[in-house]
C-alpha cells in the first residue's frame, strides 16, 4: 500500500536485517536502519529526515522503542510497525 506519490509506507517495507529501509509517514521521509553486530541482539534506528528520533528492538519476545524527545517508551508483543508508528507519531 503506496501512497499517492508512489512513496513506500511502513506497510511496504520489512525491517531490515542489515542496511536500512526507507519509508514515508505524514509526508516525511523516515529511514529504519539496522545497528549492532551479530553478537548483539538486534536494535534499529529510526530516523526523520537525518534526524535520529527513536531505537527499537526486540527483548523477551516483545517489541520495545523508545522515542528520544519527548522521551517515552511503547511496546508491543508481535507488531516491530506498530511500535514504529507508535515513537514516531
Amino acid at each position: 500500500m503506496t501512497n499517492q506519490d508512489d512513496r513506500p509506507t511502513i506497510d511496504d517495507i520489512e525491517i531490515p536485517e542489515q542496511g536500512e529501509a526507507t519509508f514515508w509517514r505524514d509526508g516525511v521521509q523516515h529511514t529504519i536502519r539496522a545497528d549492532g553486530s551479530e553478537d548483539d541482539e538486534p536494535t534499529w534506528t529510526i530516523h526523520a529526515e537525518d534526524e535520529l528520533i527513536a531505537h527499537i528492538n526486540r527483548r523477551e519476545g516483545k517489541w520495545l522503542g523508545t522515542n528520544l524527545s519527548p522521551s517515552r517508551q511503547v511496546e508491543s508483543d508481535s507488531d516491530w510497525r506498530q511500535v514504529v508508528i507508535d515513537v514516531t507519531d
